[in-house]
């Protein structure tokens, strides 16, 4: 039985729960992962979403029927599960997430041995084996054992405390009283959040940390992104209890926001710009670059520019940009929509080496908005239109007459970049959209060139209101 499934890229696949994606194609997945994988053991964790349960079970039969071991890793962090593939030397993995998308949705990512998402290539390969395998079960003595392994979450809070990077956090913080808000959207990080910012010497103050399975079914407490947009109970929390830093998680846990102790959110794009802020002064390595994505703020290569070091981009994904991390021995990267990626403790976005790197800056002692202070202002605006690609794709030519001069890049969809701002022009790759991210430092506002874009693009959708990040 073939499966074809509408949202199936590089960030895996998603769909909407009972409709685009049920037990029975997500067990048949598994299954050609599997196969695609060999012979070994794949690890499985998953978020908090109600049908979270559901598939990971789904998923972890048809591995076992595909005579797979299985190492159910339990409700955890997606960089958990990339981590413990590495460590334990798994033969993959694979995390039952939807990441930022609505409750309604759920979604498989797949992690190679190395643990790494698949790279384009291998991707290709395996959606090429989903859509066309018809391979039947193991025999009953060939399917695969099933273990659990619950110590995952511990190994990693072991990881990022035991680092060379973080081991002195603690002391700088002792006798400080640094308390830390933490609103984990009821998601992945709820638990192991709080007990990461203990380890290092804060005091966590938790917002929806909850991860009971009533509480889930009524969605999301907020907006699953940790954007400023999302954050104002956040926000609220730090101010009216005096704390000294917040921050936010989307619901697998890979990606963070911070709110400084004003209660201002800094923006989902400074907290890459914050973690090289911290680590770049500690790893210097010359000629190695900071990697990031197209869409990612020009902030970082201001930042990046006082410590003497290069940043380069790479199209949106965060395997693209752990890819050409790897090949190129970056210490730090990560993408603007509060991603950073440290390879000394994984290869891949994890939201609590993000709140590990500014806790960092925090022992120095500045304060958070002493530290937002230092990062170069810039004012973003991201969209969305509904366009499908053929259709983006006969207006590529147009935007970019419509901005003649500014500088092109076709890496991934269309950036053209000017010198006081850039626009990024591209298809989703989670969802069935265009996206839309300007930023500008002149006098010409987001809001006005998103607004053209549309116009270009031939659709009637009216942006947001531009916000500072």
């Amino acid at each position: 039985m073939a499966v074809m499934l509408r949202i199936f890229g590089i960030s895996g696949l998603r769909g909407v729960v009972g409709t685009e994606l049920t037990p029975e194609s997500v067990s048949r997945i598994a299954a050609v992962f599997g196969r695609f994988i060999g012979r070994g053991t794949v690890g499985i964790g998953r978020d908090t979403r109600p049908s979270g349960a559901m598939f990971l079970s789904a998923a972890a039969a048809g591995l076992l029927s595909a005579g797979a071991d299985v190492e159910d890793l339990g409700i955890c962090p997606t960089p958990t599960v990339l981590l413990r593939v590495r460590r334990g030397r798994l033969a993959g993995g694979i995390v039952v997430t939807a990441s930022h998308n609505p409750e309604q949705w759920n979604g498989m990512k797949f992690v190679g041995p190395e643990g790494m998402f698949l790279v384009p290539e291998e991707l290709a390969r395996f959606r090429g084996l989903v859509e066309t395998d018809d391979s039947e079960s193991a025999q009953w003595s060939a399917i695969g054992r099933l273990t659990a392994y619950p110590e995952a979450v511990d190994d990693h809070i072991a990881a990022i405390a035991g680092c060379d990077l973080f081991s002195d956090v603690p002391d700088r913080l002792a006798g400080r009283g640094l308390r830390v808000g933490i609103d984990a959207v009821n998601g992945a990080a709820s638990e192991v959040a709080a007990r990461l910012v203990s380890r290092l010497g804060a005091e966590p103050v938790t917002l929806n940390c909850e991860t009971d399975h009533r509480r889930l079914c009524s969605g999301f407490p907020r907006g699953p992104e940790p954007t400023a947009a999302n954050l104002g109970d956040l926000s609220r929390l730090v101010r009216e209890q005096g704390l000294d830093l917040g921050v936010a998680f989307d619901p697998d846990g890979d990606r963070a926001g911070f709110v400084d102790e004003t209660g201002t959110p800094l923006g989902e794009e400074a907290t890459v710009c914050l973690a090289c802020t911290y680590v770049l002064p500690r790893r210097r390595q010359s000629g190695s670059p900071v990697v990031v994505n197209l869409s990612t703020t020009r902030a970082v290569e201001d930042v990046c520019g006082a410590f003497s070091v290069p940043v380069e981009r790479t199209p949106v994904g965060e395997i693209s940009v752990a890819a050409r991390m790897k090949s190129a021995g970056s210490v730090i990267g990560g993408e603007g929509n509060g991603g950073v990626i440290l390879p000394e403790v994984n290869s891949t976005r994890d939201g609590l080496v993000a709140a590990a790197c500014v806790l960092g800056l925090l022992a120095s002692g500045r304060t958070a908005s002493e530290l937002r202070a230092g990062i170069p202002e810039y004012r973003m605006l991201k969209t969305t239109v509904t366009l499908d690609r053929t259709e983006f794709d006969a207006a590529r030519e147009r935007l970019a007459r419509a901005f003649e001069g500014a500088r092109r890049d076709d890496q991934d969809g269309l950036k053209l970049d000017a010198e006081d701002f850039w626009v990024h022009v591209r298809a989703s790759n989670t969802e069935p959209v265009v996206r839309i991210i300007v930023e500008t430092r002149g006098a010409r506002s987001p809001q006005t060139i998103a607004e053209e874009v549309s116009r270009i693009l031939g659709d009637a959708v009216s942006p947001g209101p531009s916000r500072k990040e």
